[in-house]
């Protein structure tokens, strides 16, 4: 199955998605999973400085997140992976949100764990909440409200969000509609690390794994205009028992290898939390090792294909399907550099041709500019060389064939 698309701009055709023939396609779906995932974020350290490494006291989160899917149950997940101490959770509340940080009137849900309205989540891990009767549409913006009250100390989080969240003045204000306690404005998301619904129309998740292309820099803030936001309206169009839900799992400045800090741990390190144990999922898009070349560029091609074949075993073994993505052309970015470029090449031309991955979404082809294939598209470019921007990401969105996706998860 190959599936060809034109450059924007241009009249010159490229391969972009195509199920590697002879691969070894082992993701089958006996039937639709009861929960799924509808958002997620990968989770890192707290910062050296910073709302992240003081934590909070007697404050409120609100953090607000944009579905995939729509369900008439929700769940929520608070991750402690990176926490220090125990975290004390005083009272969670889920609403549709508004605007800024208003709520719905009326659409306020209070959540509890084991059938009680606090819970203490230990260090290192992470907790789902109970079901709550909630209908929740696709795209529809949640606020998510956390109150602690005693110390947190350094913080779970995910920064670069490409989106704004809230937190309160001192108080309780988990079940507050009105934006006024909420001053201060936090372009990160705190403790929350997963929404799950039901919807037996949904086959399962997909997972857009990898570093800050993943992650959506370069789009606009609060547009919801990354790929994995474009991917998602096109799965909608599905039909019912063949959607998806599409689930966030980049992290800024994420490698393969390397790892720590705020740019996470390495991708074979977090494959297993970030990937195996989303609910519900199916397939991944794996988008990482850019930031592996620029920091390393004498790195061996082969220390990146060996990574990769690992994390498609683990994936294998999970009944879950790999499709890899090629690097995208960086020339211009701050780190650079010709040799890096070459490793580049050789790393994009295993991905395509070496058939370990179930499927290939070739995005260097989508974003590289035909005059200059080192260098991006200047209609693609954020400006920094390195990031798409929205159109950018809506074109390798675009590219992604719904329907090889569809073949992967049901046959």
């Amino acid at each position: 199955m190959i599936r060809i698309a034109a450059a924007a701009l241009f009249t010159a055709v490229v391969s972009v998605v195509y199920v590697v023939p002879g691969a070894p396609v082992t993701a089958r779906a006996a039937a639709p999973p009861a929960w799924v995932g509808t958002w997620s974020a990968a989770q890192v350290t707290a910062a050296a400085t910073g709302l992240s490494h003081t934590g909070f006291r007697d404050r409120t989160v609100r953090d607000i997140v944009h579905t995939s899917v729509g369900g008439r149950e929700l769940r929520i997940r608070i991750s402690n992976v990176f926490g220090t101490k125990p975290l004390e959770i005083a009272d969670v509340r889920v609403a549709l949100r508004q605007t800024g940080a208003r709520t719905v009137t009326g659409s306020s849900h209070r959540l509890t764990f084991g059938g009680r309205d606090t819970v203490t989540i230990p260090a290192e891990q992470r907790e789902f909440s109970d079901p709550v009767r909630l209908s929740v549409g696709a795209e529809q913006d949640l606020a998510v409200s956390i109150y602690v009250k005693q110390a947190t100390g350094p913080a779970t989080w995910h920064p670069a969000a490409v989106a704004t969240s809230y937190y309160s003045t001192p108080g309780d204000h988990t079940g507050t509609t009105s934006a006024t306690a909420y001053p201060d404005k936090i372009f990160a998301w705190y403790f929350l690390d997963g929404v799950d619904v039901v919807n037996p129309s949904v086959a399962g998740a997909v997972v857009t794994f990898g570093a800050s292309t993943s992650n959506g820099v370069g789009s606009t803030r609060d547009g919801n205009e990354r790929y994995l936001d474009d991917l998602a309206r096109r799965l909608l169009k599905l039909p019912a028992g063949l959607r998806l839900s599409v689930l966030n799992a980049g992290i800024s400045a994420n490698q393969l290898l390397g790892g720590g800090g705020t740019a996470g741990q390495s991708a074979v390190t977090r494959f297993y939390r970030d990937v195996i144990e989303q609910t519900g999922v199916r397939a991944v898009i794996l988008w990482e090792g850019t930031n592996d070349i620029g920091e390393h560029p004498d790195l061996s091609p082969s220390q990146l294909t060996d990574a990769y074949r690992q994390l498609i075993g683990i994936a294998h073994k999970h009944g879950i399907a790999v499709v890899g993505a090629t690097l995208q052309p960086d020339q211009g970015a701050n780190y650079y550099t010709a040799q890096g470029n070459k490793v580049r090449q050789a790393v994009n031309r295993w991905i395509r041709s070496s058939g370990a991955f179930d499927a290939v979404a070739d995005f260097d082809a989508v974003l590289r500019d035909p005059f200059d294939r080192a260098e991006m598209l200047p209609a693609y470019d954020s400006g920094d060389h390195l990031h798409p921007n929205d159109a950018g990401y809506k074109a390798i969105a675009n590219s992604i064939d719904v329907s090889t996706l569809s073949f992967l998860v049901s046959g």
